[in-house]
């Protein structure tokens, strides 16, 4: 998790960490009254942000699924659409021999395939060999 989210969720958590100890310092000065009150507002808010929550995370599934999205990012990352039968990313590998062929797979991939950070290898298909160390000999 990295970026705003990561953010979010320190945020989220400090919040519900202020309104438990809120609360129980309400109880031990034996409001009860207001910490019915605080109690309500604070079920209420989490419903309410975890139903956005939910709302938003299946709008998002249902875009993934017609995304059709192919990316590599990252020094020496390798993405496809279908299968890989060798992929190398590392650096001085000796490689001999045939690649390896793919196991038969699906034509197109289902969602997106990533392959974020270095030397990561991602396919839609299958992969039949990917070499992502440096110096590798096979």
């Amino acid at each position: 998790m990295a970026g705003w989210h990561r953010g979010v969720l320190w945020v989220v958590t400090g919040v519900a960490g202020l309104t438990c100890v809120g609360l129980a310092l309400l109880l031990w000065l034996k409001d009860l009254g207001t910490a019915g009150t605080v109690a309500g507002l604070a079920a209420d808010t989490a419903t309410l942000v975890m139903t956005i929550f939910a709302v938003r995370g299946l709008l998002l599934q249902s875009a993934q699924q017609t995304a059709q999205t192919v990316t590599a990012s990252g020094a020496g990352s390798v993405a496809a659409g279908g299968s890989i039968g060798r992929a190398v990313t590392g650096n001085r590998s000796q490689l001999s021999g045939p690649a390896p062929s793919p196991l038969p797979g699906p034509t197109a991939p289902t969602g997106p395939v990533e392959a974020s950070g270095p030397k990561s290898v991602s396919a839609g298909g299958s992969i039949g060999e990917a070499v992502t160390g440096d110096g590798n000999s096979t």
